[in-house]
């Protein structure tokens, strides 16, 4: 009985495609966390002020009240694997941009603001290609449970990616120093 039900708990997961696409985007969820984490502990220690840091959140989110209705438009008329796969290049990009930039010494605000909003801009097409990739990879069947397994990896990495992100500024940031500790957030996720 057990077996049966940890099955119909994870049916959508037998499906191979949509296996990889799950795990996929938790593995995306969790670095995007840990970058936001990263993020915010940079903007504080090279600005000190909150309104940056509103800023910061701000011009990530923006794009995606702006371009999400156009992105699902693209995603509809055009191919969704390659937009959500130009969407996570987008995003992964950026995130090697802000390890450099770290790394180097050469961040300011305006990299990270800038990067925030190309950032949010590559979500607000990729989320639409990603939300109507699922039903294409499982039978109707199978579509409740893959809904809510992607409710659960989002949630599972909004948890397992600060804690992370939190372990990686700690403990690597007081060994190798608090910027390689940022760097090594920004080039995780990536």
């Amino acid at each position: 009985a057990g077996m049966r039900v940890a099955r119909r708990l994870g049916a959508a997961l037998t499906h191979r495609d949509f296996r990889i696409l799950w795990i996929g985007a938790f593995t995306s969820t969790v670095g995007t966390w840990m970058q936001n984490v990263a993020k915010n502990w940079l903007v504080l220690d090279l600005t000190n002020s909150s309104f940056y840091l509103g800023l910061d959140s701000f011009l990530g989110e923006l794009p995606l009240i702006l371009f999400t209705l156009i992105g699902g438009v693209v995603a509809d008329r055009h191919s969704r694997r390659l937009l959500l796969s130009a969407s996570q290049y987008v995003q992964m990009g950026c995130a090697f941009v802000l390890a450099l930039l770290v790394y180097s010494g050469a961040i300011t605000i305006w990299h990270i603001l800038m990067l925030s909003f190309v950032a949010g801009t590559a979500q607000a097409f990729g989320g639409p290609a990603y939300q109507s990739l699922i039903p294409a990879l499982v039978p109707k069947t199978d579509l409740p449970n893959a809904v809510a397994l992607n409710s659960i990896q989002f949630n599972l990495g909004r948890i397992v990616g600060p804690m992370i992100a939190g372990t990686t500024l700690a403990v690597l940031g007081s060994w190798l120093g608090q910027d390689t500790g940022t760097a090594l957030c920004f080039a995780i996720n990536g």
